[in-house]
């Protein structure tokens, strides 16, 4: 735990000549667990190191068929390629969801696609995922939409 702290305190110390940024974020997702319809929001923060690389940090609430749970969602954001409007993303991403117990996690690679309309607001959108799922006690191999699903969401950057 102690390594892993230490990373992001270096990743955050860490600039290329630009400067980096806090930005507040908002997200709902949209897909099936097994079957079961599933409906994600989740509200968030994170901050953008350089240019190329964010992390950052999402919580709020997974409803699963009728049952509502909470749902927690890190990720590491990279920055493939850019114009001035357009960014193609990768996401290294975790998503844990919990009651009493653990639910569902999910963890992977997601490809995401932003929308710069200013220099305060980007929307983006993630769709699929290639990792691994887990549910019910079980370990699968997890390609394509996955728990995930769709994922569309707001960034405002202060």
């Amino acid at each position: 735990m102690k390594k892993i702290i230490l990373t992001l305190l270096i990743l955050l110390s860490i600039s290329t000549g630009t400067r980096a940024q806090w930005f507040v974020t908002g997200s709902a997702n949209i897909g099936y667990l097994k079957n079961n319809f599933q409906l994600a929001i989740k509200p968030g923060v994170g901050y953008e190191i350089t240019d190329k690389w964010a992390v950052g940090l999402s919580a709020g609430m997974n409803m699963i068929s009728s049952d509502v749970y909470a749902d927690i969602e890190p990720y590491v954001r990279y920055n493939c390629w850019n114009n001035d409007k357009f960014f193609f993303d990768i996401k290294a991403k975790g998503d844990i969801i919990f009651d009493s117990y653990l639910e569902s996690a999910q963890i992977g690679l997601s490809p995401s696609i932003r929308y710069k309309i200013n220099k305060h607001w980007q929307v983006f959108g993630d769709v699929g995922l290639l990792g691994a799922d887990y549910f019910d006690g079980d370990w699968s191999f997890a390609i394509g939409t996955g728990t995930i699903g769709i994922n569309t969401g707001v960034i405002y950057k202060f």
